[in-house]
């Protein structure tokens, strides 16, 4: 095949998959259109032990663009940091009665009926999850031995990492093994590119806001996840 040829090909190759990401877009958008206000929605779990930091600014950044997709779109931010999640309860079948922490007011939130997707973030901590997100992926056996109540719900990852190679793309493989344990349907961030989630570089001193190359697939992941959460929505018997 010729160099021209490879590169028409690759060009019809990209409108397609361009095209096919503003149907389901359009699909989405329709499906929306007779659903309450907020009725859909979003929750993104920051996983690092920084309140406010950079991970937690990314997942504003991709909830914002959640929320765009849709009128019918709500969004909540969760920050891990802080909490005491267990894994003990869940791992010895402890009832949480004889040994508190903060996970029956998490779990609310995440079965709640509304909620049609969860995006899931960390940053790296030598090549794996934080430990804030470890203990809410170990205390969440709880729903392995409970009916799967995460079953059907969208799942979106994203990391943020010191460098462009400090092990993004193993945050995101963990996450989404996790979500598929779970049961939950796995997006990444969506055509052209169909990446695995969000990946963001801190090394401008806690801006991310300068990672112009990371910044739209954060964004995207969130699109992603809206618009698959109203297809499910819409797809569901009133």
């Amino acid at each position: 095949m010729s160099t021209a040829s490879r590169q028409n090909l690759n060009r019809r190759s990209f409108i397609g998959a361009a095209a096919a990401a503003a149907a389901v877009s359009m699909t989405a958008a329709a499906r929306a259109e007779d659903r309450p206000a907020g009725s859909v929605k979003i929750l993104g779990i920051s996983g690092s032990m920084r309140k406010n930091k950079t991970t937690a600014q990314a997942m504003q950044i991709a909830l914002d663009a959640a929320a765009a997709v849709s009128p019918a779109i709500s969004v909540e931010l969760i920050e891990l940091s802080g909490l005491n999640l267990d894994p003990y309860i869940a791992a010895v079948n402890t009832k949480s009665v004889d040994r508190d922490d903060d996970f029956p007011a998490l779990r609310a939130k995440l079965v709640a009926p509304e909620v049609g997707g969860v995006i899931l973030g960390s940053p790296v901590y030598m090549g794996i999850v934080s430990s804030p997100m470890k203990c809410l992926i170990e205390r969440l056996l709880d729903f392995r031995k409970n009916k799967y109540p995460l079953m059907g719900k969208v799942g979106g990852a994203l990391a943020v990492g010191g460098g462009r190679n400090t092990g993004v793309e193993l945050i995101l493989q963990q996450l989404i093994m996790f979500m598929l344990s779970q049961s939950m349907v796995v997006v990444g961030e969506g055509p052209p590119t169909s990446h695995w989630g969000g990946t963001l570089w801190n090394h401008f001193g806690d801006d991310i806001s300068k990672d112009v190359d990371g910044l739209p697939t954060v964004k995207a992941i969130g699109k992603r996840v809206a618009e698959t959460a109203l297809l499910i929505a819409g797809a569901k018997k009133p």
